[in-house]
């Protein structure tokens, strides 16, 4: 999907595993290769090859129009023509782009020339971002594949991820996919979608193709799983237990409730209103008022209450220790 209306946050960082809908989408032109095979053919660049024709990377008029920008670097006129890598700037990151080179820029003979790799030069991100936002975004994937987290696509280390999915090493090295059966094919399209251990996993409607057991065992590794969870689906019944926050569309409007809601259905737990203060009880079921926090006193006002007690039982005054 691209948005219409508004901005849309992305992290530089982030990794987002995607299953859609119709599950068996992702396999359904690679039923003659084995899982291991496929997963290796998937993410032999890499990068997800199931991600590349996603909308939100296809350029557009009107991103070639920005990219027509030109930047004004040590004193000649630019066009930025690639992106290669990006290194930490401040509290955020730049860019190393390569260039082609403005002559008679605005006038007949108006020529741009490929410029030397020599020639590179950092763009801060908030610049670069406002003409190459796509390239930017394709960079940043790249980057988050890479920060530590490279997985060598070697039939062992495949077969142990698909093992945590309940396949079989022998299924997995030597079964063609299309004797598989539906189940398996789902676990199969599971263990490859989860493959660069992803931040955010999104699930397109899972009950339309997974039976109630593996549905239960779905929702046992969801709870386990230490990232974020985004499921798109009509069945109440199986997010009832699994989701804390509950974003409910009807007839166009999205109406968020739950964990991090004032109000609302989700399973979470509400948020207490500014000003509203949880009530406690005792063992006894006693309500506890609640008094104001103690304020720790110095050495020396200590020193000085210490004194003041002996004062006053020297004058046969009845006084204990926790008096004040």
């Amino acid at each position: 999907l691209v948005p219409t209306i508004g901005d849309v946050y992305t992290h530089e960082n982030i990794r987002i595993a995607y299953i859609k809908q119709h599950a068996f989408a992702h396999i359904d032109h690679h039923l003659d290769k084995t899982p291991s095979e496929y997963i290796q053919w998937r993410f032999q660049t890499g990068e997800d090859r199931e991600t590349m024709d996603r909308a939100n990377k296809i350029v557009t008029n009107e991103d070639e129009k920005a990219m027509d920008k030109i930047y004004k670097i040590e004193g000649t006129q630019r066009r930025v023509i690639g992106i290669h890598s990006r290194r930490k700037f401040k509290n955020s990151y730049e860019y190393e782009c390569s260039f082609v080179l403005g002559e008679n820029v605005g006038q007949k003979g108006e020529k741009w020339i490929p410029m030397m790799t020599a020639d590179n030069a950092w763009i801060p991100r908030s610049e670069i971002l406002q003409s190459h936002q796509k390239m930017v975004a394709d960079v940043d994937q790249k980057e988050a594949l890479a920060s530590g987290q490279f997985r060598p696509l070697v039939r062992k280390e495949i077969e142990q991820h698909c093992a945590n999915f309940g396949l079989d090493a022998e299924l997995v090295t030597h079964s063609r996919m299309r004797g598989l059966s539906g189940g398996q094919r789902v676990k199969v399209v599971l263990a490859a979608c989860s493959w660069q251990r992803p931040h955010l996993i999104v699930l397109d409607e899972p009950t339309n193709y997974l039976d109630r057991d593996s549905l239960g065992a779905l929702s046992k590794a969801l709870k386990s799983f230490e990232g974020g969870v985004i499921i798109i689906t009509h069945s109440a019944e199986f997010t009832e237990n699994l989701t804390e926050e509950v974003w409910a569309v009807m007839d166009g409007k999205m109406t968020p409730s739950g964990h991090n809601w004032i109000q609302g259905q989700g399973a979470g737990p509400r948020l207490k209103e500014e000003g509203e203060k949880e009530e406690k009880f005792d063992a006894m079921g006693n309500k506890i008022e609640d008094g104001k926090k103690k304020v720790k006193l110095s050495s020396s006002e200590l020193r000085k209450k210490k004194k003041d007690r002996m004062a006053r039982r020297k004058k046969g005054e009845e006084v204990f220790s926790d008096e004040d």
